[in-house]
């Protein structure tokens, strides 16, 4: 008896979880930014809004909430597809390294990679670097004495020239700011010889000639900007920056995951979206479920090493 009970409430609940997903969604779908409004990840997902309510037949509330605990807060809340959070490198693959941590990697699912945005290492427009090769002849005749300016410590954009260092073996000196568009800044006014950033933030003074572009790291150029050589090309087999990946809480029904996917992948085809992603020079890179997770492992594992090496790991 006890058997025929497990089973006809297995049974139950499998029927119960494919009536919520034929019928989902029935309300607003709200998805949290744990950043401020503006920046890339949030422009990641503010570029699909309306395409994505189109493609659901319910609005896409976006919601800016910063933050790590936002990601918590969500991952941990119902598992019925109405809340999801937008998560992105730094949140997905570093945060999680510090024991303190209030989530970890396997509480939530990832749903769909949106984007990944390379990093860019820029110069002021009257620097004499040209080339990649120019700021490592100069690294290597002045160790450190390169002012390279970066967002915090541990960022994206640190570990982005932490990589140029351990390959070309050199050294800088580090001015940390409070965000890319600030090293941005600090390029136009010639305060730091070298800017780290993302190609978001450098793309539109790159755009005016404000400031010179001169390494992507990125496997190929962008049709953008075609003159912009890649670190690879200019002898590191460096790819880095940072992605945006929907995620849904722990335990949500594989077809409610399904659904969400598939609208979210048909919005990243649609050409006004992607005429929109080149304009806030935003690369669309689609994973599904099983490669984002797979892209987020290994970005875990590389992040790991990096703030291990340079004792921020905590």
């Amino acid at each position: 008896m006890k058997l025929l009970a497990a089973v006809s409430a297995l049974a139950f609940a499998a029927i119960a979880a494919s009536a919520v997903a034929q019928d989902f969604p029935t309300k607003p779908i709200t998805i949290y930014v744990p950043f401020a409004p503006g920046g890339g990840t949030d422009l990641s997902v503010r570029m699909l809004e309306e395409s994505v309510s189109k493609n659901l037949g319910q609005k896409v509330l976006i919601v800016n909430k910063t933050g790590t605990a936002t990601i918590y807060q969500v991952v941990t809340g119902a598992p019925d597809g109405y809340s999801l959070v937008v998560g992105s490198t730094g949140n997905l693959a570093a945060v999680p390294h510090n024991p303190g941590a209030p989530y970890k990697r396997d509480d939530y699912v990832p749903v769909i990679q949106l984007t990944a945005v390379p990093a860019l290492l820029i110069a002021p427009a009257t620097s004499p670097f040209n080339s990649l090769a120019d700021v490592v002849e100069a690294a290597r005749k002045n160790p450190g004495g390169l002012k390279v300016g970066i967002s915090p410590l541990g960022s994206i954009s640190h570990l982005a020239a932490i990589q140029l260092e351990k390959a070309f073996k050199i050294k800088f000196g580090y001015i940390p700011h409070k965000s890319n568009g600030d090293v941005v800044t600090a390029a136009l006014g010639g305060h730091i010889d070298l800017g780290s950033v993302d190609i978001g933030a450098g793309a539109p003074r790159m755009a005016t000639k404000s400031v010179k572009g001169l390494a992507l790291y990125r496997d190929t150029r962008m049709p953008e900007f075609p003159e912009l050589k890649t670190v690879k090309e200019q002898g590191a087999d460096i790819s880095f920056g940072f992605y945006n990946v929907i995620l849904a809480p722990k335990g949500t029904p594989d077809k409610i995951i399904t659904i969400i996917h598939n609208a979210f992948k048909k919005s990243l085809e649609d050409p006004a979206v992607v005429a929109r992603s080149k304009t806030l020079n935003l690369p669309i890179a689609y994973l599904g479920p099983n490669e984002s997770r797979q892209a987020i492992d290994r970005s875990y594992e590389t992040f790991g090493k990096l703030l291990s090496e340079l004792g921020l790991k905590k």
